[in-house]
């Protein structure tokens, strides 16, 4: 496979070149004249959705492999489907329905956008900041090694980090190579900090559902926009987060350090109506989600969009904004193979055309999905 256009490079930058890929593999990449104005860039990695195209995955775990296929269409090449708030003995269910990870740190399936293991967003979270989380599930204390949540197919655990037992469950989920994301939570910026500390990496949809951020308690988000190393996640739809604040959330983080995220429910790629979300009923217009008392219930926003929005609000560059949505979530779950366009690493692109719309969208070199 040869493609030419415009090309994000590992650095950051986009310029004129050619990819050649072979045996699932990117061989060569090289600065030329291409003559094409496409944009090539590494697959988009969505690390946050709780189910699209009528499915819920909480309810319906069984539904990820469908979903996987018509994600293609938004450029995602990999994703973590995510389970929120569910009884425990929901969770058994949803790990049979998900084959283990292979070596190469995605669950083999057939076509579909690579599987790279699951998200468990709860249960142990803040009955302060549940959001659209059943409080009636919600765990006071963090327990997944009692809890039986501790299984080979979960990648990254959203938790509250101020919870009984919390921290000890920071430094043991991330000793056993899970990321940990900090959310839901009513942290101070004292136990947000001591939580990073002990491995925490990820803030989970930056601003929503964590206490807001003031000048004498800044809280998680404080403690998370002032960690050098600590990852953010950020829904770019323009409800969860006022555009204005991504061109400062920007220049605070930077690109390398926000993971763009849709936070997708079973409504995203449907038309209004209502929907499900882990078994609530969920009201939704053109625009977003929200619970029947107006908290909002995900999003209907896909990955391409986030891309475009970001653009669009002149929150920052077009490099930035793809690296956000494909390089960042790659190193957040430590897998160097995906999220470059680099020789060696797994040939996963998506192309779009100057008006940043998916045409291609490239899996170990084969093309799954062609607008």
């Amino acid at each position: 496979m040869i493609l030419k256009g415009r090309i994000l490079l590992p650095g950051g930058e986009i310029a004129e070149g050619q990819v050649v890929a072979g045996d699932g593999l990117i061989e060569q990449v090289k600065r030329t004249r291409a003559g094409a104005k496409q944009i090539i860039a590494p697959g988009f990695i969505d690390l946050q959705v709780n189910g699209a195209f009528g499915h819920d995955f909480t309810t319906q775990p069984e539904t990820i492999n469908a979903v996987a296929h018509q994600l293609l269409a938004a450029g995602v090449t990999a994703f973590l489907p995510t389970i929120i708030t569910t009884p425990l003995q929901q969770y058994p269910k949803v790990f049979e329905a998900l084959p283990l990870l292979s070596p190469s740190g995605a669950v083999v399936r057939g076509g579909g956008a690579r599987v790279l293991g699951l998200h468990l967003e709860g249960p142990y979270l803040s009955p302060e900041r549940p959001g659209a989380h059943d409080p009636v599930y919600l765990r006071p204390s963090v327990t997944p090694l009692a809890d039986n949540l501790i299984h080979p197919s979960v990648r990254l655990m959203t938790l509250a980090p101020e919870l009984n037992n919390g921290l000890q469950a920071v430094h043991n989920l991330s000793a056993q190579e899970i990321v940990v994301g900090l959310g839901h939570s009513a942290a101070t910026y004292e136990q947000a900090r001591a939580a990073l500390v002990a491995g925490a990496r990820w803030g989970t949809h930056l601003f929503n559902a964590m206490t807001p951020l003031h000048h004498r308690e800044p809280g998680l988000i404080g403690a998370l926009l002032a960690d050098d190393e600590a990852f953010v996640g950020a829904i770019a739809d323009g409800v969860h987060v006022h555009p204005s604040i991504f061109k400062w959330l920007v220049k605070a983080k930077g690109a390398e350090r926000i993971t763009l995220v849709s936070d997708a429910m079973a409504a995203a790629g449907m038309m209004p109506g209502e929907y499900s979300l882990a078994g609530s009923r969920v009201i939704v217009d053109e625009r977003s989600a929200r619970l029947e008392n107006g908290t909002l219930a995900g999003s209907i926003l896909t990955m391409d969009q986030a891309v475009r929005n970001l653009v669009a609000w002149g929150a920052c560059s077009l490099a930035d904004a793809l690296t956000m949505a494909s390089t960042s979530p790659a190193r957040l779950l430590r897998l160097d193979h995906l999220g470059r366009i680099e020789a060696g690493c797994s040939a996963d692109f998506v192309v779009l055309d100057e008006s940043l719309n998916v045409r291609q969208t490239i899996i170990g070199g084969q093309v799954v999905f062609e607008r």
